[in-house]
């Protein structure tokens, strides 16, 4: 095991689940043995956006010890390794240990990306307290990033130092500026993805983005963002505007 690494958000709807599922598979790409984990145990979506509706076992039978955790690891048809959480109502009420959850992390091979719930829920706290390291995910808004500050302060708490955030969907100049955004949350930015049109796409398709649409111009970003996370260098391909539009 090398990290397990939580990906947390204040809130929802910023884009954490799809960042998860495309920095997975931007980390396979420079072969890093990668395993991406739906830790939302009451409204688990990575599973439903990749398309697995249907599997035989997932995370939470691994923690009620039904199984070992390697097999509710499903591999996508991207090659991104998955372990989904079930959607079943009958887990709901169930509350397992922080301890259990990062037991059954470590015997994972390789990086492992938590996606988190999002918020400050009690499962978070579960996350926070099995994780070796955290990424914050925000919108360059003042909602989003004052959510993600409340995060960071509880991830402090809990003596987890974030890497630093990532800042999602940058759309134009009447948003918060990353020196901003670091301002407030007296952490690094350390990776900015544009909003881009093909991630919807993709998500019709039921494939991450970096699969749907490589060269696209967050799928370049997500890519930026994994190599610095490993200490690898990371150069735009050449011609990106026509490779991009060879791949439609």
């Amino acid at each position: 095991m090398e990290k397990i690494i939580a990906v947390v958000s204040g809130k929802g709807g910023v884009g954490k689940t799809t960042f998860v599922s495309n920095l997975g598979l931007a980390l396979a790409e420079f072969n890093k043995n990668t395993v991406v984990v739906d830790a939302d145990l009451s409204t688990a979506n990575l599973g439903l956006q990749l398309g697995l509706y249907q599997f035989p076992m997932g995370l939470q039978d691994a923690l009620e010890g039904n199984i070992g955790v390697s097999e509710a690891v499903y591999s996508h048809q991207s090659g991104l390794k998955v372990l989904p959480a079930s959607i079943s109502l009958s887990y709901l009420h169930k509350n397992p240990s922080p301890y259990r959850l990062k037991s059954l992390l470590s015997d994972l091979d390789g990086m492992v990306l938590i996606d988190a719930p999002p918020g400050l829920g009690k499962e978070v706290f579960l996350v926070l307290k099995a994780c070796t390291d955290v990424l914050v995910i925000t919108n360059p808004e003042i909602p989003a990033v004052t959510d993600a500050l409340k995060v960071i302060r509880v991830a402090r708490e809990l003596k987890k130092e974030p890497m630093g955030v990532i800042v999602n969907r940058v759309k134009d100049a009447y948003e918060l500026r990353s020196a901003e955004i670091e301002a407030m949350c007296e952490a690094p930015v350390i990776g900015t993805i544009p909003e881009d049109k093909e991630v919807k796409r993709s998500l019709f398709e039921k494939t991450p983005l970096l699969s749907h649409r490589p060269y696209s111009s967050a799928s370049v970003a997500i890519k930026k963002i994994a190599a610095n996370l490993i200490g690898e260098k990371y150069d735009k391909p050449k011609f990106l505007r026509l490779r991009n539009l060879i791949t439609r």
